[in-house]
Protein backbone atom coordinates (compact mmCIF):
# COMPACT_ATOMS: atom_id res chain seq x y z
CA UNK A 1 0.00 0.00 0.00
CA UNK A 2 1.38 3.14 -0.67
CA UNK A 3 0.89 6.22 1.35
CA UNK A 4 -1.09 9.13 -0.49
CA UNK A 5 0.38 11.75 2.05
CA UNK A 6 3.43 11.60 0.39
CA UNK A 7 2.51 12.65 -2.63
CA UNK A 8 0.09 15.50 -1.59
CA UNK A 9 3.14 16.66 0.57
CA UNK A 10 5.47 16.47 -2.95
CA UNK A 11 2.45 17.90 -4.64
CA UNK A 12 2.05 21.38 -2.54
CA UNK A 13 5.71 21.54 -1.92
CA UNK A 14 5.73 21.80 -5.63
CA UNK A 15 3.08 24.18 -5.88
CA UNK A 16 5.01 26.20 -2.91
CA UNK A 17 7.69 26.21 -4.79
CA UNK A 18 6.02 27.70 -8.23
CA UNK A 19 4.09 30.16 -6.07
CA UNK A 20 7.54 31.16 -4.61
CA UNK A 21 9.04 31.48 -8.00
CA UNK A 22 6.10 33.35 -9.60
CA UNK A 23 6.03 35.78 -6.52
CA UNK A 24 10.15 36.38 -6.61
CA UNK A 25 9.42 37.57 -10.87
CA UNK A 26 6.71 40.12 -8.71
CA UNK A 27 9.46 41.20 -6.29
CA UNK A 28 7.02 39.77 -3.72
CA UNK A 29 9.40 36.48 -2.64
CA UNK A 30 9.74 34.99 0.62
CA UNK A 31 8.00 36.05 3.69
CA UNK A 32 7.28 38.96 1.53
CA UNK A 33 5.13 36.95 -0.38
CA UNK A 34 3.46 34.89 2.12
CA UNK A 35 2.55 37.99 4.48
CA UNK A 36 0.94 39.60 1.19
CA UNK A 37 -1.02 36.22 0.89
CA UNK A 38 -2.16 36.04 4.34
CA UNK A 39 -3.03 39.65 4.03
CA UNK A 40 -5.34 39.45 0.98
CA UNK A 41 -6.92 36.28 2.34
CA UNK A 42 -7.51 38.10 5.48
CA UNK A 43 -9.43 41.19 3.19
CA UNK A 44 -11.43 38.49 1.35
CA UNK A 45 -12.95 36.67 4.29
CA UNK A 46 -13.65 39.83 6.03
CA UNK A 47 -15.96 40.73 3.15
CA UNK A 48 -15.13 44.44 3.92
CA UNK A 49 -12.15 47.14 2.80
CA UNK A 50 -11.59 49.90 5.74
CA UNK A 51 -10.36 52.54 2.73
CA UNK A 52 -13.15 52.49 0.23
CA UNK A 53 -16.33 54.73 0.13
CA UNK A 54 -18.42 51.45 0.18
CA UNK A 55 -16.26 49.33 1.83
CA UNK A 56 -18.41 46.24 2.14
CA UNK A 57 -17.96 43.94 -1.14
CA UNK A 58 -20.61 40.99 -1.04
CA UNK A 59 -21.61 41.96 -4.31
CA UNK A 60 -18.59 41.12 -5.85
CA UNK A 61 -17.16 38.64 -3.17
CA UNK A 62 -17.90 35.50 -5.13
CA UNK A 63 -15.71 36.73 -8.60
CA UNK A 64 -12.96 38.47 -6.42
CA UNK A 65 -12.44 34.62 -5.26
CA UNK A 66 -12.34 33.11 -8.51
CA UNK A 67 -10.16 35.61 -9.17
CA UNK A 68 -7.31 35.36 -6.43
CA UNK A 69 -7.40 31.62 -6.24
CA UNK A 70 -7.02 29.88 -2.93
CA UNK A 71 -4.87 29.01 -1.05
CA UNK A 72 -2.30 31.21 -1.25
CA UNK A 73 -3.54 34.70 -3.26
CA UNK A 74 -0.67 36.78 -5.42
CA UNK A 75 -1.36 40.49 -5.93
CA UNK A 76 -2.89 41.17 -9.67
CA UNK A 77 -1.48 44.49 -10.11
CA UNK A 78 2.34 44.24 -9.41
CA UNK A 79 5.13 43.15 -11.24
CA UNK A 80 8.88 43.66 -10.10
CA UNK A 81 7.46 45.09 -6.73
CA UNK A 82 5.44 47.99 -8.17
CA UNK A 83 2.24 48.63 -9.70
CA UNK A 84 2.11 47.38 -13.73
CA UNK A 85 0.88 49.62 -16.30
CA UNK A 86 -2.06 47.96 -15.99
CA UNK A 87 -3.03 49.19 -12.39
CA UNK A 88 -2.32 52.72 -14.28
CA UNK A 89 -4.59 52.11 -17.00
CA UNK A 90 -7.47 50.76 -15.06
CA UNK A 91 -7.50 53.49 -12.47
CA UNK A 92 -6.98 56.32 -15.16
CA UNK A 93 -10.62 54.21 -17.16
CA UNK A 94 -11.98 54.36 -13.41
CA UNK A 95 -11.54 57.70 -13.61
CA UNK A 96 -13.58 58.40 -16.40
CA UNK A 97 -16.62 56.47 -15.50
CA UNK A 98 -18.40 59.54 -15.37
CA UNK A 99 -18.08 60.07 -19.60
CA UNK A 100 -20.01 56.43 -19.76
CA UNK A 101 -22.95 57.85 -17.23
CA UNK A 102 -21.41 56.52 -13.74
CA UNK A 103 -19.90 57.66 -10.85
CA UNK A 104 -15.98 57.81 -10.40
CA UNK A 105 -16.32 58.61 -6.52
CA UNK A 106 -17.93 55.17 -6.64
CA UNK A 107 -14.97 52.74 -7.72
CA UNK A 108 -12.56 55.17 -5.75
CA UNK A 109 -10.85 56.42 -8.50
CA UNK A 110 -9.22 59.31 -6.85
CA UNK A 111 -7.94 57.62 -4.11
CA UNK A 112 -6.63 54.92 -5.74
CA UNK A 113 -4.85 57.27 -7.92
CA UNK A 114 -2.95 58.96 -4.95
CA UNK A 115 -2.52 55.64 -3.13
CA UNK A 116 -0.48 53.95 -6.26
CA UNK A 117 1.86 57.21 -5.84
CA UNK A 118 1.85 56.87 -2.19
CA UNK A 119 5.96 55.72 -0.65
CA UNK A 120 4.28 53.01 1.72
CA UNK A 121 2.95 51.29 -1.85
CA UNK A 122 6.73 51.96 -3.79
CA UNK A 123 8.27 50.61 -0.54
CA UNK A 124 6.04 47.18 -1.38
CA UNK A 125 5.07 46.24 2.02
CA UNK A 126 2.93 43.30 2.28
CA UNK A 127 0.14 44.60 4.39
CA UNK A 128 0.33 47.75 1.81
CA UNK A 129 0.17 45.64 -1.42
CA UNK A 130 -2.74 43.52 -0.43
CA UNK A 131 -4.53 46.53 0.94
CA UNK A 132 -3.90 48.58 -2.71
CA UNK A 133 -4.46 45.42 -4.99
CA UNK A 134 -7.68 43.68 -3.48
CA UNK A 135 -9.57 47.21 -3.67
CA UNK A 136 -8.09 47.48 -6.72
CA UNK A 137 -9.80 44.20 -7.58
CA UNK A 138 -13.23 45.63 -5.81
CA UNK A 139 -13.43 48.54 -8.17
CA UNK A 140 -12.72 46.99 -11.46
CA UNK A 141 -14.65 44.10 -10.35
CA UNK A 142 -17.72 46.08 -9.74
CA UNK A 143 -16.79 48.63 -12.84
CA UNK A 144 -16.70 45.37 -15.17
CA UNK A 145 -20.08 44.66 -14.30
CA UNK A 146 -21.58 47.63 -13.87
CA UNK A 147 -20.44 48.53 -17.47
CA UNK A 148 -22.40 45.63 -18.64
CA UNK A 149 -25.25 44.77 -16.72
CA UNK A 150 -25.69 48.06 -15.17
CA UNK A 151 -25.92 48.72 -11.11
CA UNK A 152 -29.17 48.17 -9.88
CA UNK A 153 -31.33 44.69 -11.36
CA UNK A 154 -34.12 45.75 -13.50
CA UNK A 155 -36.60 43.16 -11.46
CA UNK A 156 -35.62 45.68 -8.44
CA UNK A 157 -37.45 48.68 -9.71
CA UNK A 158 -40.44 46.35 -11.33
CA UNK A 159 -39.21 46.08 -14.74
CA UNK A 160 -39.68 42.59 -16.80
CA UNK A 161 -36.65 42.46 -18.15
CA UNK A 162 -33.47 39.36 -17.47
CA UNK A 163 -30.09 40.52 -17.61
CA UNK A 164 -29.65 36.85 -16.87
CA UNK A 165 -29.32 35.85 -20.36
CA UNK A 166 -26.25 37.97 -20.70
CA UNK A 167 -24.44 37.32 -17.73
CA UNK A 168 -20.50 37.44 -17.81
CA UNK A 169 -17.24 35.90 -16.87
CA UNK A 170 -16.85 38.64 -14.60
CA UNK A 171 -13.24 37.27 -13.51
CA UNK A 172 -12.14 36.12 -17.03
CA UNK A 173 -12.56 39.61 -17.84
CA UNK A 174 -10.61 41.38 -14.90
CA UNK A 175 -7.88 38.78 -15.38
CA UNK A 176 -7.65 39.96 -18.78
CA UNK A 177 -7.49 43.78 -17.35
CA UNK A 178 -4.66 42.97 -15.03
CA UNK A 179 -2.35 41.31 -18.33
CA UNK A 180 -3.74 43.04 -21.41
CA UNK A 181 -1.50 46.03 -23.13
CA UNK A 182 -4.79 47.68 -23.80
CA UNK A 183 -7.45 47.89 -21.48
CA UNK A 184 -9.34 50.36 -22.48
CA UNK A 185 -10.37 48.24 -25.80
CA UNK A 186 -11.94 45.54 -22.99
CA UNK A 187 -13.84 47.77 -21.48
CA UNK A 188 -15.35 49.31 -24.29
CA UNK A 189 -16.21 46.18 -25.49
CA UNK A 190 -18.79 45.93 -22.49
CA UNK A 191 -20.57 48.67 -23.26
CA UNK A 192 -24.35 48.59 -24.58
CA UNK A 193 -24.24 48.23 -28.40
CA UNK A 194 -28.27 49.12 -28.10
CA UNK A 195 -28.62 51.93 -31.00
CA UNK A 196 -29.40 54.67 -28.80
CA UNK A 197 -26.65 54.12 -26.24
CA UNK A 198 -24.01 56.00 -28.36
CA UNK A 199 -25.50 59.46 -28.92
CA UNK A 200 -26.90 59.57 -25.34
CA UNK A 201 -23.67 59.00 -24.27
CA UNK A 202 -22.11 61.52 -26.53
CA UNK A 203 -25.48 63.67 -24.78
CA UNK A 204 -24.06 63.11 -21.28
CA UNK A 205 -20.26 64.70 -22.46
CA UNK A 206 -22.26 67.47 -23.66
CA UNK A 207 -24.73 67.80 -21.25
CA UNK A 208 -22.13 67.98 -18.46
CA UNK A 209 -20.15 70.88 -20.04
CA UNK A 210 -23.64 72.97 -20.26
CA UNK A 211 -23.62 71.78 -16.38
CA UNK A 212 -20.31 73.04 -15.86
CA UNK A 213 -20.17 76.65 -17.71
CA UNK A 214 -24.30 76.98 -18.27
CA UNK A 215 -25.65 79.29 -15.38
CA UNK A 216 -29.10 78.38 -13.82
CA UNK A 217 -31.97 80.76 -15.81
CA UNK A 218 -35.26 81.33 -14.24
CA UNK A 219 -37.75 82.94 -16.48
CA UNK A 220 -40.84 84.93 -15.16
CA UNK A 221 -42.09 85.62 -18.34
CA UNK A 222 -46.71 86.19 -18.14
CA UNK A 223 -48.75 83.05 -18.67
CA UNK A 224 -48.83 82.60 -22.58
CA UNK A 225 -46.02 84.34 -23.25
CA UNK A 226 -46.62 84.74 -27.73
CA UNK A 227 -44.49 85.89 -30.45
CA UNK A 228 -44.60 89.83 -30.69
CA UNK A 229 -44.46 90.11 -26.98
CA UNK A 230 -42.03 91.22 -25.39
CA UNK A 231 -40.05 90.70 -21.62
CA UNK A 232 -37.13 91.78 -19.77
CA UNK A 233 -35.88 88.09 -19.80
CA UNK A 234 -36.56 87.69 -23.70
CA UNK A 235 -32.36 88.33 -24.13
CA UNK A 236 -31.72 85.58 -21.42
CA UNK A 237 -33.68 83.26 -23.33
CA UNK A 238 -32.08 83.45 -26.02
CA UNK A 239 -28.85 82.86 -24.69
CA UNK A 240 -30.12 79.36 -23.11
CA UNK A 241 -31.60 77.97 -26.95
CA UNK A 242 -28.19 79.13 -28.10
CA UNK A 243 -26.84 76.90 -25.64
CA UNK A 244 -28.76 73.85 -25.93
CA UNK A 245 -28.98 73.94 -30.37
CA UNK A 246 -32.53 75.01 -30.85
CA UNK A 247 -31.39 78.59 -31.98
CA UNK A 248 -28.43 78.55 -34.47
CA UNK A 249 -26.95 82.09 -33.28
CA UNK A 250 -28.36 85.25 -31.93
CA UNK A 251 -28.27 87.87 -34.82
CA UNK A 252 -26.13 91.09 -34.52
CA UNK A 253 -27.61 93.70 -32.55
CA UNK A 254 -30.75 91.39 -30.79
CA UNK A 255 -28.60 90.80 -28.17
CA UNK A 256 -30.33 92.83 -25.59
CA UNK A 257 -33.77 92.49 -27.72
CA UNK A 258 -36.88 91.77 -25.01
CA UNK A 259 -38.85 91.14 -28.57
CA UNK A 260 -40.51 87.94 -28.84
CA UNK A 261 -39.52 87.92 -32.56
CA UNK A 262 -39.89 84.97 -35.49
CA UNK A 263 -36.91 83.51 -35.25
CA UNK A 264 -36.88 83.37 -31.03
CA UNK A 265 -40.51 81.68 -32.09
CA UNK A 266 -39.18 78.78 -34.22
CA UNK A 267 -36.44 78.05 -32.07
CA UNK A 268 -39.19 78.03 -28.87
CA UNK A 269 -40.99 75.25 -31.49
CA UNK A 270 -38.05 73.27 -31.84
CA UNK A 271 -37.76 73.15 -28.42
CA UNK A 272 -41.30 72.28 -27.48
CA UNK A 273 -40.68 69.52 -29.76
CA UNK A 274 -37.94 67.99 -27.68
CA UNK A 275 -39.96 68.32 -24.94
CA UNK A 276 -43.03 66.38 -25.95
CA UNK A 277 -45.25 69.38 -25.93
CA UNK A 278 -47.33 71.25 -28.80
CA UNK A 279 -44.80 73.63 -30.81
CA UNK A 280 -47.32 76.50 -31.11
CA UNK A 281 -44.11 78.88 -29.59
CA UNK A 282 -46.30 80.02 -26.87
CA UNK A 283 -44.59 80.16 -23.74
CA UNK A 284 -47.64 78.60 -21.29
CA UNK A 285 -46.84 76.60 -17.70
CA UNK A 286 -45.32 73.16 -19.32
CA UNK A 287 -43.06 75.29 -21.49
CA UNK A 288 -41.76 77.41 -18.78
CA UNK A 289 -41.60 74.61 -16.12
CA UNK A 290 -39.41 72.81 -18.68
CA UNK A 291 -37.04 76.06 -19.62
CA UNK A 292 -36.76 76.89 -15.71
CA UNK A 293 -35.31 73.28 -14.98
CA UNK A 294 -31.68 73.26 -14.04
CA UNK A 295 -29.30 71.08 -16.59
CA UNK A 296 -27.70 69.11 -13.71
CA UNK A 297 -31.25 67.72 -13.32
CA UNK A 298 -31.27 66.66 -16.95
CA UNK A 299 -28.04 65.31 -16.82
CA UNK A 300 -29.33 63.28 -14.12
CA UNK A 301 -32.12 62.15 -16.92
CA UNK A 302 -29.00 61.08 -18.98
CA UNK A 303 -27.68 59.02 -16.80
CA UNK A 304 -30.67 56.95 -15.75
CA UNK A 305 -31.14 56.67 -19.56
CA UNK A 306 -27.97 54.81 -19.72
CA UNK A 307 -28.13 52.82 -16.55
CA UNK A 308 -31.34 51.12 -18.54
CA UNK A 309 -29.71 50.52 -21.58
CA UNK A 310 -27.30 48.37 -19.99
CA UNK A 311 -30.57 46.06 -18.64
CA UNK A 312 -30.94 44.97 -22.62
CA UNK A 313 -29.69 42.09 -24.43
CA UNK A 314 -26.33 42.76 -25.22
CA UNK A 315 -26.70 43.70 -29.12
CA UNK A 316 -29.50 44.98 -30.55
CA UNK A 317 -29.38 46.10 -34.79
CA UNK A 318 -31.81 46.06 -37.78
CA UNK A 319 -35.01 44.96 -37.23
CA UNK A 320 -36.62 46.37 -34.16
CA UNK A 321 -39.95 47.71 -32.79
CA UNK A 322 -39.26 50.42 -29.49
CA UNK A 323 -41.89 51.78 -27.43
CA UNK A 324 -40.68 54.59 -25.41
CA UNK A 325 -43.21 55.21 -22.82
CA UNK A 326 -42.83 58.40 -21.73
CA UNK A 327 -42.42 60.22 -24.94
CA UNK A 328 -45.42 58.15 -26.34
CA UNK A 329 -43.57 57.44 -29.03
CA UNK A 330 -43.26 54.02 -31.36
CA UNK A 331 -40.13 53.63 -33.79
CA UNK A 332 -38.91 50.70 -36.07
CA UNK A 333 -36.05 49.96 -37.62
CA UNK A 334 -35.22 47.12 -40.47
CA UNK A 335 -31.48 48.02 -40.68
CA UNK A 336 -30.89 51.47 -38.80
CA UNK A 337 -28.36 51.72 -36.01
CA UNK A 338 -30.02 54.43 -34.18
CA UNK A 339 -33.46 56.27 -33.91
CA UNK A 340 -32.41 59.06 -36.31
CA UNK A 341 -32.90 56.53 -38.85
CA UNK A 342 -35.96 54.99 -38.03
CA UNK A 343 -38.18 53.59 -40.96
CA UNK A 344 -41.60 54.41 -39.23
CA UNK A 345 -42.40 56.97 -36.31
CA UNK A 346 -46.00 57.27 -34.62
CA UNK A 347 -47.62 58.56 -31.63
CA UNK A 348 -48.89 56.49 -29.08
CA UNK A 349 -51.52 55.89 -25.92
CA UNK A 350 -49.83 54.16 -23.36
CA UNK A 351 -51.42 52.89 -19.63
CA UNK A 352 -52.51 55.27 -17.22
CA UNK A 353 -50.20 56.70 -14.38
CA UNK A 354 -51.94 55.27 -11.94
CA UNK A 355 -51.56 51.75 -9.96
CA UNK A 356 -52.88 48.72 -11.88
CA UNK A 357 -52.85 50.73 -15.25
CA UNK A 358 -48.71 50.99 -16.31
CA UNK A 359 -47.27 49.72 -18.90
CA UNK A 360 -44.89 47.20 -18.33
CA UNK A 361 -41.31 47.53 -19.19
CA UNK A 362 -40.27 44.27 -21.21
CA UNK A 363 -38.75 42.96 -24.23
CA UNK A 364 -40.07 40.11 -26.54
CA UNK A 365 -40.56 39.14 -30.12
CA UNK A 366 -43.99 40.25 -32.27
CA UNK A 367 -45.63 36.92 -33.66
CA UNK A 368 -48.62 37.64 -34.95
CA UNK A 369 -51.05 39.85 -36.60
CA UNK A 370 -54.96 39.68 -35.82
CA UNK A 371 -57.57 41.64 -38.30
CA UNK A 372 -60.95 41.88 -36.54
CA UNK A 373 -59.92 41.23 -33.34
CA UNK A 374 -62.11 39.86 -30.39
CA UNK A 375 -61.05 42.09 -27.00
CA UNK A 376 -60.70 39.38 -24.70
CA UNK A 377 -61.53 41.67 -21.62
CA UNK A 378 -58.54 41.44 -18.46
CA UNK A 379 -60.30 39.24 -15.22
CA UNK A 380 -59.60 42.10 -13.73
CA UNK A 381 -61.14 45.00 -15.41
CA UNK A 382 -64.42 42.53 -16.14
CA UNK A 383 -65.07 41.69 -12.46
CA UNK A 384 -64.01 45.89 -11.27
CA UNK A 385 -65.77 47.96 -14.17
CA UNK A 386 -67.27 45.12 -16.87
CA UNK A 387 -69.72 43.41 -14.28
CA UNK A 388 -70.80 46.99 -12.61
CA UNK A 389 -71.78 48.57 -15.33
CA UNK A 390 -73.64 45.48 -16.32
CA UNK A 391 -75.74 46.06 -12.95
CA UNK A 392 -76.58 49.29 -13.64
CA UNK A 393 -77.50 48.75 -17.07
CA UNK A 394 -78.47 45.58 -18.53
CA UNK A 395 -78.45 46.76 -21.57
CA UNK A 396 -74.85 47.48 -21.19
CA UNK A 397 -73.51 44.15 -23.11
CA UNK A 398 -75.69 45.08 -26.34
CA UNK A 399 -74.88 48.54 -26.37
CA UNK A 400 -71.11 48.04 -26.04
CA UNK A 401 -71.19 44.76 -28.66
CA UNK A 402 -69.62 42.56 -25.74
CA UNK A 403 -70.64 39.17 -24.57
CA UNK A 404 -69.98 36.74 -21.91
CA UNK A 405 -68.46 33.47 -22.95
CA UNK A 406 -67.33 30.50 -21.13
CA UNK A 407 -63.93 30.69 -22.60
CA UNK A 408 -61.90 33.07 -25.24
CA UNK A 409 -61.72 30.75 -28.22
CA UNK A 410 -63.50 31.79 -31.55
CA UNK A 411 -66.37 29.34 -31.46
CA UNK A 412 -67.03 30.18 -27.70
CA UNK A 413 -71.31 30.52 -27.22
CA UNK A 414 -72.75 34.03 -25.83
CA UNK A 415 -74.20 32.92 -22.11
CA UNK A 416 -76.93 35.52 -20.83
CA UNK A 417 -76.22 37.92 -18.35
CA UNK A 418 -77.91 36.42 -15.57
CA UNK A 419 -76.84 37.39 -11.94
CA UNK A 420 -75.50 34.20 -11.72
CA UNK A 421 -73.12 34.08 -14.90
CA UNK A 422 -72.19 37.76 -13.44
CA UNK A 423 -71.16 36.37 -10.41
CA UNK A 424 -68.74 34.00 -12.30
CA UNK A 425 -67.66 36.48 -14.42
CA UNK A 426 -66.27 38.51 -10.87
CA UNK A 427 -64.60 35.36 -10.03
CA UNK A 428 -62.82 34.90 -13.21
CA UNK A 429 -64.67 31.20 -13.88
CA UNK A 430 -66.23 32.89 -16.84
CA UNK A 431 -64.72 35.84 -19.67
CA UNK A 432 -66.45 38.59 -20.81
CA UNK A 433 -65.17 40.02 -24.73
CA UNK A 434 -66.11 42.29 -27.26
CA UNK A 435 -67.06 41.12 -30.60
CA UNK A 436 -64.88 42.75 -33.41
CA UNK A 437 -65.84 45.64 -35.34
CA UNK A 438 -65.36 49.18 -35.51
CA UNK A 439 -66.23 50.44 -31.97
CA UNK A 440 -64.03 47.25 -30.85
CA UNK A 441 -61.74 48.56 -28.11
CA UNK A 442 -58.97 46.82 -29.93
CA UNK A 443 -59.66 48.40 -33.37
CA UNK A 444 -58.94 46.88 -36.34
CA UNK A 445 -56.18 45.23 -36.08
CA UNK A 446 -53.88 43.36 -32.96
CA UNK A 447 -50.13 42.97 -33.03
CA UNK A 448 -49.21 40.16 -30.39
CA UNK A 449 -45.72 39.27 -28.66
CA UNK A 450 -45.97 36.92 -26.24
CA UNK A 451 -45.83 38.13 -22.63
CA UNK A 452 -47.00 37.53 -19.07
CA UNK A 453 -48.85 41.08 -18.55
CA UNK A 454 -51.37 39.99 -21.49
CA UNK A 455 -49.72 43.38 -23.21
CA UNK A 456 -50.27 44.05 -26.88
CA UNK A 457 -50.11 47.00 -29.60
CA UNK A 458 -53.38 47.37 -31.46
CA UNK A 459 -55.68 50.34 -33.09
CA UNK A 460 -58.40 51.68 -31.58
CA UNK A 461 -61.87 53.87 -32.72
CA UNK A 462 -60.22 56.80 -30.23
CA UNK A 463 -58.23 58.89 -32.50
CA UNK A 464 -58.84 62.18 -30.95
CA UNK A 465 -56.25 61.37 -28.34
CA UNK A 466 -53.26 60.85 -30.26
CA UNK A 467 -53.32 64.62 -30.47
CA UNK A 468 -52.44 65.20 -27.27
CA UNK A 469 -49.24 66.13 -25.63
CA UNK A 470 -49.44 63.48 -22.69
CA UNK A 471 -50.91 60.30 -23.75
CA UNK A 472 -51.58 57.95 -20.73
CA UNK A 473 -54.97 56.64 -21.00
CA UNK A 474 -55.32 52.92 -21.48
CA UNK A 475 -55.32 49.76 -19.17
CA UNK A 476 -51.75 49.21 -20.09
CA UNK A 477 -52.04 47.79 -23.60
CA UNK A 478 -50.44 49.89 -26.22
CA UNK A 479 -52.72 52.11 -28.99
CA UNK A 480 -51.15 53.05 -32.17
CA UNK A 481 -51.94 56.47 -34.28
CA UNK A 482 -51.76 54.83 -37.48
CA UNK A 483 -52.36 50.61 -37.41
CA UNK A 484 -52.21 50.73 -41.48
CA UNK A 485 -48.95 51.86 -41.80
CA UNK A 486 -48.14 49.68 -38.64
CA UNK A 487 -48.79 46.56 -40.51
CA UNK A 488 -47.65 47.25 -43.53
CA UNK A 489 -44.20 47.49 -42.49
CA UNK A 490 -44.46 43.99 -40.42
CA UNK A 491 -45.75 42.55 -42.98
CA UNK A 492 -43.45 43.56 -45.54
CA UNK A 493 -41.14 40.34 -45.23
CA UNK A 494 -44.61 37.49 -45.11
CA UNK A 495 -45.15 38.15 -48.11
CA UNK A 496 -48.16 40.06 -50.36
CA UNK A 497 -49.08 41.87 -48.04
CA UNK A 498 -49.63 45.52 -49.62
CA UNK A 499 -51.73 48.55 -48.31
CA UNK A 500 -55.10 47.75 -50.25
CA UNK A 501 -54.71 43.96 -48.95
CA UNK A 502 -54.41 44.86 -44.97
CA UNK A 503 -56.68 47.08 -45.58
CA UNK A 504 -59.32 44.90 -47.10
CA UNK A 505 -58.88 42.49 -44.03
CA UNK A 506 -59.07 45.29 -41.96
CA UNK A 507 -62.36 46.19 -43.29
CA UNK A 508 -63.68 42.84 -43.52
CA UNK A 509 -66.21 40.37 -41.61
CA UNK A 510 -63.67 37.76 -40.69
CA UNK A 511 -60.96 37.08 -37.58
CA UNK A 512 -58.23 36.31 -39.13
CA UNK A 513 -54.71 36.08 -37.77
CA UNK A 514 -51.21 36.14 -39.49
CA UNK A 515 -48.13 34.42 -38.31
CA UNK A 516 -44.71 36.79 -38.43
CA UNK A 517 -42.59 34.60 -40.90
CA UNK A 518 -39.42 36.76 -39.44
CA UNK A 519 -40.55 37.28 -35.61
CA UNK A 520 -39.85 41.17 -34.47
CA UNK A 521 -37.92 42.14 -31.30
CA UNK A 522 -40.01 44.44 -29.51
CA UNK A 523 -39.06 46.97 -26.47
CA UNK A 524 -40.98 48.44 -24.17
CA UNK A 525 -38.40 51.13 -22.57
CA UNK A 526 -39.00 53.62 -20.18
CA UNK A 527 -36.55 56.52 -20.92
CA UNK A 528 -37.18 60.11 -20.01
CA UNK A 529 -34.66 60.81 -22.40
CA UNK A 530 -33.83 60.01 -26.01
CA UNK A 531 -31.25 61.14 -28.19
CA UNK A 532 -30.61 60.58 -32.29
CA UNK A 533 -27.25 60.30 -34.21
CA UNK A 534 -27.56 63.67 -34.99
CA UNK A 535 -27.22 65.24 -31.61
CA UNK A 536 -30.52 66.08 -30.99
CA UNK A 537 -31.92 65.49 -27.04
CA UNK A 538 -35.22 65.19 -26.00
CA UNK A 539 -36.33 64.80 -22.56
CA UNK A 540 -40.05 63.63 -20.86
CA UNK A 541 -42.20 63.44 -18.21
CA UNK A 542 -41.00 60.97 -15.22
CA UNK A 543 -45.30 59.96 -15.82
CA UNK A 544 -44.88 56.87 -13.64
CA UNK A 545 -42.55 58.41 -10.92
CA UNK A 546 -39.56 55.63 -12.15
CA UNK A 547 -36.65 58.04 -12.27
CA UNK A 548 -37.48 58.73 -8.70
CA UNK A 549 -37.55 55.30 -7.84
CA UNK A 550 -33.82 54.50 -9.57
CA UNK A 551 -32.44 57.47 -8.24
CA UNK A 552 -33.05 56.43 -4.64
CA UNK A 553 -31.97 52.97 -5.20
CA UNK A 554 -28.63 53.97 -6.76
CA UNK A 555 -28.18 56.70 -4.18
CA UNK A 556 -27.58 53.95 -1.50
CA UNK A 557 -24.56 52.94 -2.78
CA UNK A 558 -22.72 49.19 -3.34
CA UNK A 559 -23.65 46.81 -2.68
CA UNK A 560 -26.47 46.54 -4.65
CA UNK A 561 -28.89 43.27 -4.60
CA UNK A 562 -28.61 41.06 -7.15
Amino acid sequence: MVDRSWFVWVRSGLAGALLAAFLMVQGLGGAHAEDSANAIQILLKSGKHPKLRWGKFSDVAKPLAQLYGQPDPAPLWFREGKPTPQAKAMIESLKGADDRGLNAEDYDADLLSTWMAAPALKSSAPAEVADFDVALSIAATRYVSNLYLGRINPRAVGFGLNVEPKRLDVPKRVRDLTQSADPKTILAELEPRFPIYRPLKQALLRYRKLARELPHMRFGFPAKFSPGMSHKDVPALRKLLVALGDLKAIKLGAETSELYDAELAQAVKAYQIRHGLGNDAIIGKATLARLSTPIPDRLKQIQLGLERLRWLPADVRGHYLIVNIPSFKLYGARAGEGLGQHDIQMNVVVGEAIDGRNTPVFHSDMTMVTFRPYWNVPDGIAAKEVVPDILRDRKYLEKNNMEIVPNFSLQAAALEPNQGNLDKVATGALKVRQKPGGSNALGLVKFSFPNTNNVYLHSTPSQGLFNRDRRDFSHGCIRVQDPLKLAEWVLAENGDWPKDRIQSFMDGEVTKTINIKKPIPVYILYSTVMADPDGKVSFFEDIYGHDRTLQVLLAKGFPYPP
